[in-house]
């Protein structure tokens, strides 16, 4: 072995370990507040056959996050170490460029066609087919932005190879059009089969893994890797078709209703442009590197993005597990309970996200040197910056749940919203001063103000920010309100 080889199969190893150590984690703190929630709250039971399938069901939708992630860890090292900071930011521009566009591919309607499946069980070919069409219509408006932007080369100018650059980013635009098949997922999950979709998207995902780490054993250029993304893409979205065929006879495009289609983008309105501002607060800051500074500051910010952002599945995962119990909490009227129930889950999701912070900034340094080289030791202090927005992301997560339970979607538009105009006005100042730490600084200050200060500005949104200021208030208390009763009745 050569002594790049020795380098970056070590690097794969401690990724392995690091994923490894993620899943297990994970698994644990679930476990833990899941019995913790359901012992005292509820009331012991044994599991009905329809709760197995729920719970087994999750855990497949679980452990195929656990298995991508980990796999895209990989890969992230092997092309950033192998492309080196400017290569793998021009592949970071690209990819971002193309998150813009994907949530027309979406529509907002991942939840509502989950929910008309379940309502409608005798219409589900006319949910199917209905989705599918209005999907693939929000994909191929997308897909002609970035094909108009590929052709014409507007914001590829500052690349070494710009041609290249245009080959790449018309492939991707292709690719983009099968996202829309992955509204066929929610089938699956209305009829709690994920197993069938998890299997289908492990086998492609590992696959596609293995390929693209043989283009950097091969030393591939940007068209050919960026290739490999997009044929990924495709087969995911066939991969939907396929399965979806197997178990349900396939979709039957006599069934579409175009009536039905605008309905249900009407009830999804606010969830399409709640998307597309996220998206523009999570993914522009790359963009905006790409023309405020230099390429290479976007392979670098991009880097700790990804060590920063690979945690933020944890919240998720907590709140998935909670959420429920929570609910059913408030649907039995028991309004004390249900908001202490909610603060429990607040300032958990807020230890674990403070302990991950500490924690990376404390290893940032010898963990980004020994995973992706010296080169990217601009990473550390990125990433010690980074890290602290997933406190705001963490508990977010909560507060999303708590918007649809409590039917205030609007206001993750406002969120949104706010987010993205602060973002982008706050790189805009801050990268020709700082550069990459800049758009690092950038982004903890639109997460701070998109998922905590904006629910300050409605009545109606006022009490979870109650929640969080405590939450994020617990280590001034040193933790009071959860010191043993009895012990204050004695010192009394």
């Amino acid at each position: 072995m050569t002594g790049h080889s020795v380098t970056l199969f070590q690097s794969f190893v401690v990724a392995a370990i690091l994923a490894r150590l993620i899943s297990y984690a994970l698994f644990q703190t679930a476990l833990t507040a899941r019995k913790q929630i359901s012992t005292t709250t509820l009331k012991p039971m044994t599991l009905s056959p329809f709760l197995k399938k729920v719970f087994a069901n999750t855990s497949w939708l679980l452990s195929d996050k656990v298995i991508a992630m980990a796999a895209n860890l990989l890969v992230s090292l092997a092309l950033a170490r192998s492309l080196g900071p400017a290569g793998f930011g021009e592949l970071s521009y690209l990819l971002a460029l193309i998150a813009m566009v994907m949530p027309l591919a979406a529509l907002g309607l991942n939840a509502i066609v989950t929910r008309e499946l379940v309502n409608q069980p005798d219409g589900e070919s006319r949910v199917i087919a209905t989705a599918t069409g209005f999907r693939l219509f929000g994909a191929l408006a997308g897909t002609l932005v970035c094909l108009i932007l590929a052709v014409t080369g507007l914001g590829l100018g500052d690349f070494k190879a710009a041609e290249q650059a245009q080959y790449a980013l018309a492939l991707l635009a292709f690719a983009n059009l099968f996202n829309a098949l992955a509204v066929l997922e929610f089938w699956f999950q209305a009829h709690l089969q994920a197993k069938f979709v998890v299997r289908m998207r492990l086998f492609i995902t590992i696959a596609f893994a293995i390929f693209k780490l043989l283009a950097v054993w091969l030393h591939a250029d940007l068209v050919s890797v960026i290739a490999i993304f997009a044929l990924e893409t495709i087969c995911l979205g066939l991969g939907y078709v396929i399965i979806y065929r197997m178990r349900a006879g396939g979709i039957n495009l006599q069934d579409f209703d175009f009536s039905y289609g605008v309905k249900l983008l009407k009830q999804s309105f606010w969830l399409v442009l709640s998307g597309i501002a996220a998206v523009i607060y999570l993914k522009v800051d790359q963009l905006m590197l790409q023309h405020l500074a230099t390429t290479a500051d976007v392979g670098t910010y991009a880097v700790a993005a990804r060590l920063s952002e690979v945690w933020y599945f944890f919240a998720d995962a907590i709140v998935i597990s909670l959420f429920p119990a929570i609910i059913k909490l408030g649907k039995q009227a028991n309004t004390k309970l249900y908001w202490h129930r909610l603060q429990q889950v607040s300032d958990g999701l807020f230890f674990v996200a403070v302990a991950i912070a500490v924690s990376v900034s404390l290893l940032a340094k010898p963990v980004i040197v020994l995973l992706f080289g010296a080169d990217y030791l601009p990473s550390v202090q990125i990433l010690q910056i980074h890290i602290w927005a997933g406190i705001f992301v963490f508990m977010r997560a909560l507060v999303s749940k708590w918007l649809l339970a409590e039917d205030l979607l609007p206001f993750s538009l406002v969120s949104h919203g706010f987010g993205a105009i602060i973002n982008v006005a706050a790189n805009w100042v801050l990268i020709p001063i700082w550069g990459a730490q800049g758009a690092a600084i950038a982004t903890l200050i639109s997460y701070f103000i998109a998922s905590y200060l904006a629910f300050w500005l409605s009545p109606k949104t006022r009490p979870i920010a109650k929640v969080m200021s405590r939450s994020i208030l617990l280590p001034f208390t040193l933790g009071h309100r959860y010191w043993p009763k009895t012990a204050l009745t004695k010192r009394s």
